[in-house]
C-alpha cells in the first residue's frame, strides 16, 4: 500500500470486510486496528456475504428445504460420479429433443446462485432425467449395477413428489430475485444507498409471495408437470405453510443482518442516490438536512485535515437543491459525473462530501475479483511476473472497458511512438520486390 499510496492511512474512511473474527473483531480485529483513535473509520461487512448468510439462516431447519437439498446433491453426485449414466442421460435429452442440462453442485462459492442454476437445470430438464432414472431402474436396463438401480428408484420417487416439485418451483422465484440482488449488490459502481434501496424492493417481492405465486410457481402447482403425472399430491396446506415461513424467516433474516444499513450513517447516505430523493413540492426544502448533518459531524476530522470547509457545506447543499429542483427531469438526467462537472467550482465542499460518500463499500466484491483475475494471469506457465507487470495486468484486466467500448487508438499511437527502435506495423502490407533471377555465365 505505501508502494500506492504513501499516506493511504491518512485518507481511509472505509473498508469493506467478510465477516470473519479476525476482521471484524472488536479488539483485535483489522478494522479495530486500522480505525485506532480515528473514529470515523467505517468497517462495512460485505452486503453479498450477509445476503448469502441471510438465506442460510432462514432454510437451516426448514425440512422441505433439505429434502430438495439432499435430493439436488445426491443427483450432483450420481451422474458426476458415473459416466455411464451421464452419457445416458444426455441420450434421454438427445432423443427428446432437448437441451442437455446435466445436474450441477448446490454448494460453491455463491450459495444462491450456486443453487439457483441446479433448481433451473432439474426443472427445466425434468423431461430427460424422469426418463432416465425410469430406464435405468428397470430390469431390462444393461451395464447397470444393482446399486445404481437401488439409487434409481430412490430418486425416481422423489422427484415425482409433487410436494418436491412445487417446493423447487417455489424456491426457483426466490432465489431469482435473491441472485439478482446479489449481482446488484457486486457491482463496482453501486453505492450503500442503491444497496439499501435494492434490498427493501426484494423483500417487497419476497412478502407478496405469501399470498400470491411466482411465475415458476404457477407452473408447477398443477397434477402433473412437463407431461409427467405427479405422485402424493394431497393437501396443500403443509407446503403452503412451510413456503410462508421459509419468507418470513428469509424476510426476518435479511432485516436483521442488514439493520445497519437502515440507521446512522449508512443511512444517511441515501442523499448520493436520487431515486432517493423527493418529488418537487414543500418537502425539498427539509430534504436531507438531517442526513447531511449526520454526515458532516461523522467525517469532520478527515474533511477539516483536507482543506474542506465543513461550515460551508449546509448552505451548499441547499443552493444546489434549489437549482437541481428548477427543472423537473434533471434528476432523471443528471448523474453525479454530470452534477460534478457543472457545478463543481460553485460547490466544492458539498461535492467533496459526497465523493467520499460514493467511495464507501458495500461489498468485497472487486477484491474477489481481483484474487480470480490473479489467479488467471498469474499461472504456473507465468510465475515468474514481477510486481509492476503484475499490477499493470491485473490493472488491464479489472479497470479497462469492455470490448465493445474500447477505444484502441490511444493504445496503438502509444505504441507506436513510445519505443527506442521504429515500429513497421505495415511490414506485411509492403509488396515484396520481385525477384530477379541471373543466369549463370558460361
Amino acid at each position: 500500500m505505501d508502494e500506492v499510496c504513501g499516506d493511504w492511512g491518512s485518507k481511509l474512511v472505509a473498508l469493506g470486510t467478510d465477516g470473519a473474527s479476525v476482521m471484524t473483531g472488536a479488539k483485535n480485529g483489522v478494522v479495530s486496528k486500522l480505525k485506532g483513535d480515528r473514529s470515523y473509520i467505517i468497517g462495512i461487512h460485505c452486503m453479498a456475504h450477509r445476503l448469502e448468510l441471510s438465506f442460510s439462516d432462514a432454510m437451516r431447519s426448514n425440512i422441505m428445504f433439505q429434502r430438495v437439498e439432499l435430493l439436488l446433491g445426491g443427483l450432483y453426485t450420481f451422474y458426476h460420479t458415473s459416466p455411464l449414466n451421464r452419457a445416458n442421460l444426455m441420450n434421454s435429452f438427445q432423443a427428446l429433443g432437448h437441451m442437455r442440462l446435466v445436474p450441477t453442485r448446490i454448494g460453491g462459492t455463491r450459495w444462491v446462485g450456486h443453487l439457483l442454476r441446479a433448481l433451473d437445470h432439474f426443472l427445466r430438464g425434468y423431461q430427460g432425467l424422469v426418463l432416465h432414472l425410469e430406464q435405468i431402474q428397470s430390469s431390462d436396463a444393461q451395464n447397470v449395477r444393482g446399486v445404481q438401480q437401488a439409487k434409481a428408484r430412490k430418486f425416481y420417487s422423489t422427484v415425482k413428489e409433487a410436494a418436491i416439485v412445487r417446493f423447487c418451483g417455489f424456491l426457483h422465484d426466490t432465489l431469482t430475485h435473491l441472485s439478482n440482488l446479489s449481482t446488484c449488490l457486486q457491482k463496482s459502481v453501486i453505492t450503500i444507498a442503491d444497496a439499501h434501496s435494492a434490498l427493501c424492493s426484494t423483500q417487497a417481492v419476497l412478502e407478496k409471495y405469501k399470498t400470491r405465486q411466482g411465475p415458476m410457481m404457477k407452473v408447477t402447482t398443477a397434477d402433473s408437470y412437463e407431461g409427467i403425472s405427479l405422485t402424493r399430491i394431497g393437501d396443500n396446506k403443509a407446503l403452503i405453510n412451510s413456503q410462508r415461513e421459509v419468507i418470513d424467516r428469509l424476510v426476518e433474516s435479511m432485516t436483521h443482518r442488514f439493520q445497519d444499513a437502515s440507521v446512522g450513517i449508512l443511512q444517511a447516505t441515501k442523499l448520493v442516490s436520487f431515486t432517493n430523493w423527493p418529488e418537487p413540492g414543500d418537502e425539498v426544502a427539509d430534504f436531507g438536512e438531517t442526513e447531511l448533518e449526520t454526515l458532516v459531524e461523522h467525517f469532520k476530522p478527515i474533511l477539516d485535515s483536507s482543506g474542506i470547509h465543513s461550515e460551508s457545506i449546509p448552505d451548499q447543499w441547499t443552493a444546489l437543491k434549489t437549482l437541481m429542483y428548477q427543472d423537473p427531469n434533471s434528476q432523471l438526467k443528471m448523474s453525479w459525473m454530470s452534477v460534478n462537472r457543472r457545478y463543481q467550482h460553485s460547490f466544492p465542499d458539498l461535492l467533496a462530501l459526497f465523493d467520499l460518500v460514493m467511495s464507501l463499500p458495500p461489498s468485497t466484491a472487486e477484491c474477489e475479483r481481483g484474487f480470480n483475475t490473479m489467479k488467471q494471469v498469474k499461472t504456473d506457465w507465468r510465475s515468474n511476473l514481477n510486481s509492476d507487470t503484475l499490477s499493470d495486468l491485473l490493472m488491464v484486466q479489472l479497470c479497462s472497458p469492455e470490448i465493445s467500448k474500447f477505444d484502441p487508438t490511444k493504445a496503438v499511437t502509444l505504441w507506436h511512438n513510445d519505443c527506442i527502435r521504429s515500429r513497421r506495423p505495415d511490414f506485411m502490407d509492403c509488396e515484396k520486390a520481385p525477384r530477379v533471377e541471373h543466369e549463370e555465365s558460361d
